[in-house]
């Protein structure tokens, strides 16, 4: 049973067929080596069989024949499991499913014959046969073809005592079958996710051009209104139009002030829900997190400062500790608030102290005069720890708002 496992796990590792592939569907595409390496390395198993028959003082025609059938299972069981992509759905192509059941046939057929002409050793070809089956074929049809396997190999070995093969046999195929449709489940629900991602990101893009629409609309036209009036007035009325240019100003500054606040409100996190994404990406990623908050209600600002820090720590750890557990706590110290975010990883071996994306933390963090530790503790894996003094609630003046973006004319000089 050792060879049919490592091909299933070989093939598993390649390519799930979401939808048919004659049909155009999307496939969900795993490490090559897999597929190439897993069938190859199964048939070494060959070697058994074909090794009884040249000890056993055979005839010219018996290692012909045991050479020979050999070479052609593993001609056809290397051409199915490359070249042939899986038949998972309902809406294949009948052609395709002939194909792969008459490849199935074939196979089974050299088997017997094998097996009935060079002995018992060479049932070993029945696991890679329910394997092929339990994979290439349609959830339905490959239980068929598993019990007619079974049914082949129990009969088989009533004449050679070995009828209990059929169990394993069969059992590796129901195995092959369950285990690549859990691994076309979780494709599929990958895949899903990306596209409600993408439609999220679709949607908020545009809320956020009717939200710019809502608020320039008004503005842009009323200056568009003045500008001509002020125009029309310049000659015949300079007083007027000044007054005309000047509520144009007044206009202008205040659209301004709005879609700073609006982009600000759509940029800056909030450190309750970077807590709630952070622990469903690391249980995702299989890294055990836990979370201690005890900072209670906080300023806007440093809120959001706090919630960058978390989303940039934990981005950290799945992306490049391979850590197994991570702690992210926040709390008061001495009239500071910090967050620290820490792990079991490979530490400063990633080279995650000199990331772009510290360096931005930093420089946010730097506005409120506060501090970004990063590196390997002692003991090993990785921390991350920011801290603010609790009565900076506001930015430093640094030409930069906390969204990254410059000053504009209505700012402070």
């Amino acid at each position: 049973m050792t060879d049919s496992n490592t091909i299933a796990m070989g093939l598993m590792t390649e390519s799930v067929k979401v939808n048919n592939p004659a049909g155009g569907g999307r496939t969900s595409r795993f490490p090559r080596g897999g597929r190439l390496l897993g069938p190859l390395f199964g048939l070494v198993f060959l070697i058994y069989p074909v090794r009884a028959v040249l000890t056993s003082d055979p005839t010219s025609a018996q290692i012909s024949l045991a050479l020979g059938g050999a070479a052609i299972f593993a001609g056809v069981f290397l051409w199915l499991m490359w070249t042939q992509k899986p038949l998972w759905s309902a809406s294949a192509e009948p052609r395709e499913v002939l194909k792969r059941w008459a490849t199935i046939a074939l196979l089974a057929v050299l088997a017997i014959s094998l097996n009935l002409t060079l002995g018992s050793e060479w049932r070993v070809l029945f696991f890679h046969i329910n394997v092929a089956a339990g994979i290439m074929l349609m959830t339905r049809d490959a239980y068929v073809a598993i019990a007619g396997l079974a049914v082949v190999t129990f009969a088989l070995g009533t004449v050679s005592g070995m009828a209990w093969l059929a169990l394993p046999t069969a059992a590796i195929g129901l195995w092959a079958t369950s285990f690549v449709r859990q691994v076309t489940a979780v494709a599929e629900l990958r895949s899903a996710r990306e596209e409600l991602a993408r439609l999220a990101v679709n949607e908020e893009r545009l809320r956020f051009a009717r939200d710019l629409h809502d608020l320039l609309g008004h503005s842009l036209s009323l200056i568009t209104l003045k500008s001509e009036l002020a125009g029309r007035l310049l000659s015949t009325a300079p007083e007027k139009a000044r007054v005309e240019v000047h509520d144009i100003e007044n206009v202008a500054r205040q659209a301004l002030r709005e879609v700073r606040e609006a982009v600000a409100g759509y940029r800056q996190p909030a450190l309750d829900e970077e807590l709630a994404g952070a622990a469903e990406m690391l249980d995702a990623a299989g890294i055990d997190c836990r979370i201690e908050n005890g900072t209670g209600v906080l300023p806007n600002a440093i809120d959001a400062v706090l919630a960058w820090a978390v989303r940039e720590g934990t981005t950290n750890v799945i992306r490049h500790s391979r850590a197994q557990n991570c702690r992210i706590a926040l709390a008061h110290k001495d009239g500071e608030v910090y967050a620290e975010i820490t792990d079991d990883g490979r530490g400063e071996a990633d080279g995650r102290s000199s990331g772009s994306g510290l360096s931005g933390l930093a420089e946010r963090v730097a506005t409120f005069a506060g501090h970004v530790e990063a590196g390997s503790p002692p003991d090993g894996g990785f921390r991350l720890c920011v801290s603010l003094p609790m009565e900076s609630s506001a930015p430093r003046a640094t030409g930069l708002d906390l969204d990254g973006s410059f000053a504009g004319e209505d700012g402070p000089r």
